[in-house]
């Protein structure tokens, strides 16, 4: 966003997956466009390089809020997450979450039991 634009508020559920291998959480142009996230994309972007390429993000300081499973009690991880230039490859990837917030968290998987749980070890 330029510099001269106001900060944008916008709270809107986006369901992430877990991604282990992705340094930073990114938004993908489908939860751009759900969330109604309105994004200005400058000619110079940040690359990043994964499994499918290399993909371009604006990067962007957003503070992420997890509700635990009480419902009650919330989390909140200020960071700067990754918005995903629309192309013809991303525009239906998922949104994922990065190790800036699962690096926070203690994982525990079991799959045989059907079992991915999550326990936060701290804020950052």
């Amino acid at each position: 966003m330029p510099a001269d634009c106001p900060p944008v508020s916008n709270r809107s559920d986006v369901n992430l997956p877990v991604d282990t291998g992705a340094d930073i959480t990114v938004v993908h142009p489908v939860d751009i466009r759900s969330a109604g996230i309105p994004v200005e994309f400058p000619d110079e972007m940040t690359g990043t390089e994964g499994v499918g390429g290399v993909a371009e993000y604006l990067s962007e300081r957003a503070t992420l809020i997890f509700t635990d499973a009480d419902r009650v009690t919330q989390y909140r991880y200020p960071l700067d997450i990754g918005i995903a230039k629309p192309d013809e490859h991303n525009r239906n990837f998922p949104s994922l979450l990065g190790r800036d917030v699962l690096d926070c968290w203690y994982l525990e998987s079991d799959p045989t039991n059907s079992l991915l749980q999550f326990t936060v070890r701290r804020l950052l």
